[in-house]
């Protein structure tokens, strides 16, 4: 399976996905053709990595676009980041959508083990840096507006590879998330200094996730985060108009740093 481009903007008519050697999806080959100069290749032939691209369909070649990377709830699919763009603003971002690392029994959804996130033996770290660079090279991103998003398990994910390069992110969108073990493992050693968070957590959760919520934004802040928590009624429908709140969020934070 290659990777999906979805949105009607797709791909630029100036710009053409370079094609994968055999089976290995393209951002595998590159990962792999950089590994090989200096250590050994992980075995990546057998991991596929599917992806959604999302592009504004009036797509402006001259304006810098933040990107928005996002992880689906367990039981969803990557191809959920049209909808999911299109309920925040359908114009201001480009988007990219990832395919959780474990599969489930239904057709077409996929969950996350946040114990081992890598996709046959390479780590997701370094599958978003390969595929956020491709897409630098096809469109218009400004390379310090790129916010991680996600929906429960997917917002964990979202927490825990903002924790792994904070440099690399400008921000993070966490709707709902469990909050499990690995992912406030990780926050105890975090450098978050200054970081926006946008946090919500539902009323109706259990007392077991709002606790464990109310844990992670203290370990957040402990690290310099600073996490901007709201309390729904109820939980977040990430494809539904609710979270349009979440564009006047992001723009609200789009000029807190010295952009290029």
């Amino acid at each position: 399976m290659i990777n999906r481009v979805h949105g009607p903007g797709s791909f630029p008519d100036n710009a053409r996905r370079a094609k994968s050697d055999g089976n290995l999806p393209v951002e595998l080959q590159e990962l792999v053709e950089q590994l090989a100069v200096t250590t050994v290749a992980p075995q990546a032939s057998d991991s596929d990595w599917p992806v959604s691209i999302f592009v504004p369909e009036r797509y402006e070649e001259n304006y810098a676009y933040p990107l928005l990377i996002w992880f689906h709830d367990t039981g969803s699919h990557e191809g959920q980041l049209e909808s999911v763009i299109a309920a925040i603003s359908s114009q201001n971002y480009c988007g990219l959508g990832i395919q959780g690392n474990q599969t489930l029994a239904e057709d077409q959804a996929w969950g996350w083990n946040s114990d081992l996130l890598e996709y046959g033996e390479v780590p997701l770290r370094d599958l978003l840096s390969v595929t956020v660079r491709r897409m630098r090279q096809a469109f218009h991103i400004h390379s310090e507006r790129i916010f991680l998003a996600g929906c429960g398990a997917g917002a964990d994910v979202a927490l825990q590879q903002l924790v792994n390069c904070p440099e690399w992110y400008a921000g993070a969108v966490l709707l709902d998330p469990l909050c499990d073990t690995a992912t406030q493992s990780s926050l105890m050693a975090a450098q978050l200094t200054d970081c926006p968070l946008l946090w919500t957590v539902s009323g109706t959760a259990s007392r077991e996730i709002l606790a464990q919520n109310v844990e992670a934004v203290q370990l957040a802040r402990a690290a310099g985060a600073s996490p901007d928590v709201r309390v729904t009624d109820s939980e977040m429908n990430p494809e539904g108009s609710d979270v349009r709140f979440i564009d006047h969020w992001l723009l609200s934070h789009l000029g807190e740093r010295a952009w290029i």
